[in-house]
C-alpha cells in the first residue's frame, strides 16, 4: 500500500470471523454472562416492587427515576434453565476425570487405547461425557471451563484469549442432559445457536486479528459480502471423523480485498454451486449438504478402515463450473479442504496492470514449498534423497551384475 499497491490476501486462515462459519452446535455461549442477567433482572424486579410499594402508600415515592422507569426484560426458558442449574452443574464437574478405555476395530479386531471423561452424579452413579479421545487431555478438554490467558513477551502483558465459563452450544446441551436431567428438542437447541448469546470466541486472538483486518485495515471478506445470508458454506472438515458427509465444518479459507477493489469483483456469476443440480435455496443448509457430499455420491469410509471410497465421474465432475466468486467443492480424496474461487471484471487488469509473479527475495520467502524439489526431498531428511538415490543405483548394478551371472550358469538337471 505504501507504494500505491492493492491487497488480494488468499489462503486457508485457520480462523472463523462469523458465526455462520462454524457449524451451529459449535458456537460458543458465555454463562457468566448469563447469570449476570438473572442478577440484573433481580435488580430491576426489586425496583419494580419500590415502585409498587410508593403507588399503594406502604413507601414514600423519592422520585426515584430509575425505579419508575424499571421493568425486567422476560428470558428464554433456556436461559431459565441454565440459571437454576448452572451450581449444580459446576459442583458435579468438580468430580470429572479421565478413565481409560479401548475400542475394537471390527474387522482387524486390533485395539486401541482410548480415554473417556468421566463424572459422578449427587446419586453416586456416574455420567460419561464426551466421545473417545487418543489421550487423558483430550478427554477432559472440553470441560474446562477456566478462563485462558497468554504472556505477551514483547509487552509484557496478559491477554485473555478465553473468559470463564465460555463453551459451545453442544457441550452445553449434553451438560444440562447427562448431569441436571434437562433435556433441550432440537428446536430449542437452535435457539441457543441462533440467539445474540451464541457467537465465536471474540477474546481469541486470530478472531480479533481478522476482525483489524475487516474494521480497521479496510479488507472485504469477499464471500460473506456477497452470499450474507449463506448458511452451511464450509471449507474444512474433520477428515477423520467424516465430518463432511454431515457437513459439520467451518470456513477457514478466505479471499479478502482491499474496499477499493470490491468494485472489481465480479458478481455477474449467479448463485453458490449445489451439488449436481439447483436448489430452490441455494443459501440454506440443505444446499450446503448437496455440495459438500455432490448429492449424497460421495459416501462417508467405514470407520474400521479401506480409506476413502472410489466415486463415479459424474460425482468427480461435480467440482467443475463457470468461473464464480465462491467455492469449488473438490472430492475429500483430495484434501480435508476444498478450494475457493474469486472472480475478478476485466476492469481489474485496469487497475492493477498485468500482474507478474516476482522472483526477488520476499517473493520466494513467502513460497518455502518451491524449494522442495521432489516428493521424496520431502519425506526424507535432507541429504537423505542423495544417499537413497545412491543406494537404489548401487543395488541396481549389483542386481543387473548377478542376474548376467545367473544366467550364464547352467541350470542343474531336474531329478
Amino acid at each position: 500500500r505504501e507504494s500505491g499497491k492493492h491487497v488480494v490476501l488468499v489462503g486457508d486462515m485457520n480462523l472463523k470471523i462469523d458465526k455462520r462459519d462454524i457449524y451451529w452446535k459449535h458456537r460458543v455461549v458465555n454463562v457468566e454472562e448469563i447469570l449476570l442477567e438473572r442478577q440484573q433482572n433481580q435488580q430491576k424486579e426489586g425496583k419494580q416492587q419500590c415502585r409498587k410499594n410508593a403507588e399503594s402508600g406502604k413507601t414514600d415515592d423519592n422520585g426515584d427515576d430509575d425505579c419508575k422507569r424499571a421493568s425486567t426484560t422476560p428470558l428464554s426458558k433456556w436461559k431459565t434453565d441454565v440459571q437454576n442449574h448452572w451450581d449444580k452443574i459446576t459442583t458435579v464437574l468438580e468430580t470429572i476425570e479421565a478413565v481409560p478405555c479401548q475400542t475394537t476395530n471390527p474387522n482387524t479386531k486390533q485395539a486401541f487405547n482410548r480415554w473417556r471423561a468421566r463424572v459422578k452424579l449427587a446419586d453416586g452413579k456416574y455420567a460419561i461425557l464426551g466421545t473417545y479421545e487418543e489421550s487423558a487431555e483430550d478427554a477432559l478438554f472440553h470441560y474446562t471451563f477456566c478462563e485462558l490467558s497468554y504472556e505477551d513477551s514483547s509487552t509484557n502483558t496478559r491477554t485473555i484469549c478465553r473468559k470463564r465459563n465460555v463453551l459451545s452450544v453442544e457441550v452445553l446441551t449434553e451438560l444440562m442432559s447427562k448431569i441436571v436431567n434437562v433435556s433441550w428438542d432440537p428446536k430449542t437447541q437452535r435457539d441457543v445457536a441462533n440467539s445474540d448469546e451464541a457467537n465465536l470466541n471474540p477474546d481469541s486472538p486470530p478472531y480479533m486479528w481478522m476482525k483489524a483486518l475487516l474494521e480497521e485495515d479496510g479488507m472485504v471478506d469477499v464471500f460473506r459480502h456477497m452470499y450474507p445470508e449463506a448458511e452451511g458454506r464450509f471449507t474444512c472438515w474433520h477428515q477423520q471423523k467424516n465430518r463432511r458427509y454431515v457437513n459439520e465444518g467451518g470456513r477457514i479459507d478466505f479471499t479478502l480485498v482491499d474496499r477499493a477493489l470490491l468494485d472489481h469483483v465480479d458478481t455477474s456469476s449467479g448463485s453458490l454451486r449445489c451439488g449436481t443440480k439447483p436448489h430452490s435455496d441455494p443459501f440454506g443448509e440443505e444446499a450446503a449438504l448437496m455440495a459438500c457430499t455432490s448429492n449424497g455420491m460421495f459416501q462417508a469410509p467405514s470407520f474400521a478402515g479401506g480409506g476413502i471410497a472410489q466415486v463415479s465421474k459424474r460425482a468427480l465432475d461435480s467440482q467443475f463450473g463457470p468461473p464464480h466468486t465462491g467455492m469449488i467443492y473438490t472430492p475429500p480424496s483430495y484434501s480435508d479442504h476444498i478450494a475457493i474461487s474469486l472472480l475478478m471484471k476485466e476492469s481489474f487488469n485496469d487497475v492493477v496492470g498485468q500482474l507478474t509473479l516476482q522472483s526477488n527475495a520476499p517473493t520466494r520467502k513467502s513460497q518455502p514449498h518451491k524449494k522442495q524439489q521432489s516428493m521424496m526431498s520431502f519425506l526424507c531428511a535432507p541429504g537423505a534423497t542423495k544417499k537413497a538415490a545412491s543406494s537404489t543405483s548401487s543395488k541396481s548394478s549389483t542386481s543387473a551384475s548377478s542376474t548376467t551371472a545367473a544366467a550364464g550358469q547352467k541350470r542343474p538337471a531336474q531329478q
